[in-house]
């Protein structure tokens, strides 16, 4: 975002050169590119066509105003359904929209109309990463609507060649019920945009100490239809099973089986952490069955204060001999008289 800011400061004048180019020719990246490809196209252009290397003034500008725009993920996804009036609009403030989307996509100036439904789905993490924290991704498969392809004067276009028939939009008709007399109504009628399904990467955060069902929201990045504000996706993380711990809220816990004798006389055990440490457990009394060990600090970090964290709790399963010799039994009965 501070090249963005740095972006326009230099170049916000600039919005209306080369209106009518595809600002994804303009810096020579696919539809689909990240934020890093369209970064990387920017720098490489910009050096080769600054004005002070003997670069086009108007050409620099340009390849400016592309950037500005398809780095900002707001202007791009302005950019991608309304093309540059949409955006011209937009920067403007025209009609004031409660969102980016609304001038755009049936909203007008009240919110929360015609909005596309949220999407949920869960994400299977492990506790080493909500443990640690960690950068994790899923794919999903949604329908957007195609870039630049509204109108069947478009629709032969290169990059619509690819797409299909999006479903029908909600218009509203005005119909004469009597003489002198129009209605307005709610009418379906045919796209003139197209559509296609696209597999679309989520990439997300797992925080320390993050909870079970925790949610993260992809503003907008639900399934597109012609007419509707898109709605979001919720992503859920859910924790799977690990093999040594069971969390409950900040603490973990676990099951050690020691010998009858480690239960008598002590023991010194060593349990590897989810952070590669180790941690050194060590009883030098009596330890009853299913009793339990408390080691402070050792369990899970509190999310939002990773600094503070719960305990390990460890329930000691005592394993006794099957049987016993004549002479252990005696030994026994000598030792606890």
């Amino acid at each position: 975002m501070a090249a963005l800011g740095f972006m326009l400061a230099i170049s916000a004048p600039s919005s209306a050169v080369a209106a009518d180019r595809d600002y994804y020719e303009v810096l020579g990246v696919g539809r689909d590119a990240t934020d890093s490809e369209i970064k990387k196209a920017f720098r490489k252009l910009s050096i080769k066509n600054h004005p002070d290397k003997g670069g086009d003034q108007k050409v620099f500008q340009e390849i400016q105003r592309a950037n500005e725009v398809l780095s900002n993920e707001e202007l791009r996804m302005v950019y991608d359904h309304a093309g540059h009036e949409g955006v011209d609009q937009h920067e403007k403030g025209q009609n004031a929209p409660a969102s980016p989307f609304d001038a755009f996509f049936g909203g007008g100036g009240n919110r929360g109309v015609n909005r596309g439904p949220d999407a949920r789905v869960d994400m299977a993490v492990t506790l080493e990463d909500m443990y640690n924290g960690n950068d994790v991704s899923m794919s999903i498969k949604r329908r957007i609507v195609c870039r630049n392809c509204k109108g069947r004067s478009n629709w032969k276009k290169e990059h619509c060649n690819t797409c299909g028939e999006c479903p029908p939009e909600v218009k509203m008709v005005q119909q004469q019920v009597a003489p002198g007399f129009v209605v307005q109504q709610q009418q379906q009628v045919p796209s003139e945009h197209r559509c296609k399904n696209e597999n679309k990467e989520l990439k997300m955060t797992v925080e320390k100490g993050a909870p079970d069902g925790h949610e993260v929201r992809f503003k907008g990045a639900s399934e597109q239809s012609p007419g509707q504000v898109p709605g979001d996706v919720i992503v859920s993380l859910r924790q799977k099973e690990h093999s040594t711990f069971k969390r409950k809220g900040n603490d973990l816990h676990m099951t050690m089986e020691i010998s009858l004798k480690e239960s008598l006389t002590g023991f010194t055990r060593t349990v590897k952490q989810m952070d590669g440490r180790d941690i050194e457990v060590v009883e030098t009394g009596v330890t009853g069955p299913y009793s339990t060990k408390i080691v402070k600090g050792e369990g899970m970090p509190k999310h939002g204060v990773p600094s503070e964290t719960g305990d390990l709790k460890i329930q000691m399963k005592v394993k006794f001999p099957k049987k016993l010799t004549p002479e252990q039994i005696d030994t026994i009965n000598k030792l606890f008289v």
